[in-house]
């Protein structure tokens, strides 16, 4: 096989400059119908930057907000819905779009293309028993974003793994859920597979998966959801939320009703809330808006997409102030001890007072008022009789 064949457009040969390899190679145009930078080199005079310098090309900042989505987009085999793909993609000023149902098969594990002047990254699609095309799952990028990308792995049929530069480095994992009808091993087995994913990525990197999940989330499991329960893949995505200590970013924002569902049923009409975008906890400052929008409607999918606003938010959580109490001061003095034995006798003979009973197998005790009085801290007692700390004793004595 000729080796201009397996060139890469997006991420060259190992020991080749990115850079270099754009500039130098003579077979992109074959490839990818004229996949070249438009640019040229930063430092023409010069010599090149390191691959390793990542400041000019980090997404995620502190001062510039970024935005990733994901979408069902049915199928883009057809050239005039792909490139249609292409154009609401720019007009939105998107810079990661995760794509689900693309429907395109094809030879290689992992196909790269552009298309009005934007990126496309697929893993293909696969056929069913009646041949048809279906799934596929992919990556649009934004020049911007595809001067960031660092990897691309396809892991399955479903799932599609990719680093950005960044600084925390950015992983964008891309997935199409099997549906709630599908056998219950099948949607077992494809969220047992993510979850084995997210363990691999980094716990300091900023995570993002982007996805149909195929999966309703009722008001008990999420905060702000369009159903009022959770169905089968719900559950298994709430498993998953919870082991990873994850949330589904456009469930966090109150929206009016008509801004959650992300799926309209063609035949019923029924509008339901499917794709979601997950991204981990300590990282919920970050996302400054997610919500479904009706701008990539000419496309010609019976889904919505979704969109994420996010910008690098480095605060640090407000530390717990915690009361310390001289324990050792405490058993070392007669006096203390006593002083906290009484407040503690005073507080439980308040309990005697009303008639109110509590039943214990065969005894009864009579105890007053609400019953949760009991379970105060015993900080309420410390306080007055218990000196807090040696620090808190030199203060007093000043």
């Amino acid at each position: 096989m000729d080796m201009q064949e397996n060139t890469n457009p997006i991420l060259p040969a190992a020991g080749v400059r990115r850079r270099t390899a754009e500039d130098c190679s003579t077979s992109h145009a074959t490839i990818t119908g004229g996949w070249r930078d438009d640019e040229g080199s930063s430092n023409p005079s010069g010599r090149d930057p390191s691959d390793n310098s990542t400041a000019s090309n980090a997404l995620l900042r502190c001062k510039k907000p970024f935005t990733m989505a994901t979408f069902n987009a049915n199928t883009v085999r057809e050239e005039g819905r792909a490139r249609e793909l292409a154009h609401c993609f720019k007009q939105c000023n998107i810079d990661i779009l995760g794509i689900q149902e693309h429907r395109k098969v094809h030879m290689e594990e992992t196909q790269f293309s552009r298309l009005e002047g934007q990126y496309l990254v697929t893993s293909s699609a696969w056929r069913n028993l009646s041949q048809a095309a279906v799934g596929g799952v992919g990556l649009m990028l934004s020049p911007k974003a595809r001067k960031a990308l660092r990897t691309v792995t396809p892991i399955s049929e479903r799932i599609l793994v990719t680093e950005f530069d960044s600084n925390p480095v950015t992983t964008v994992i891309v997935i199409y859920s099997p549906t709630n009808v599908a056998p219950v091993e099948e949607a077992e087995a494809f969220y047992e597979k993510v979850g084995e994913i997210i363990r691999d990525v980094p716990a300091h990197n900023f995570l993002a998966v982007l996805g149909d999940f195929n999966a309703r989330l009722g008001p008990e499991d999420a905060l702000y959801t369009y159903h009022g329960e959770t169905n089968h893949n719900g559950k298994l995505l709430v498993d998953l939320l919870t082991e990873h200590d994850l949330l589904a970013a456009n469930t966090q924002f109150r929206k009016k009703r008509g801004k959650g569902w992300t799926f309209l049923d063609r035949c019923t009409r029924a509008k339901r809330q499917l794709d979601y975008i997950l991204v981990r906890k300590k990282w919920r400052n970050s996302v400054l808006n997610a919500e479904p929008y009706h701008t990539f409607c000419t496309v010609g999918s019976d889904h919505r997409v979704v969109s994420m606003r996010v910008r690098l938010s480095l605060r640090v959580p407000k530390p717990i102030h915690k009361v310390g109490y001289d324990w050792k001061l405490f058993s070392a003095s007669d006096e203390l001890q006593k002083q906290y034995t009484v407040e503690v006798k005073n507080r439980f003979e308040m309990y005697v007072l009303s008639s109110d009973t509590l039943r214990c197998g065969t005894n009864v005790y009579h105890i007053s008022g609400p019953i949760q009085n009991i379970e105060k801290p015993h900080s309420m007692i410390c306080r007055p009789t218990m000196q807090l700390s040696s620090v808190n004793i030199h203060v007093k004595r000043l």
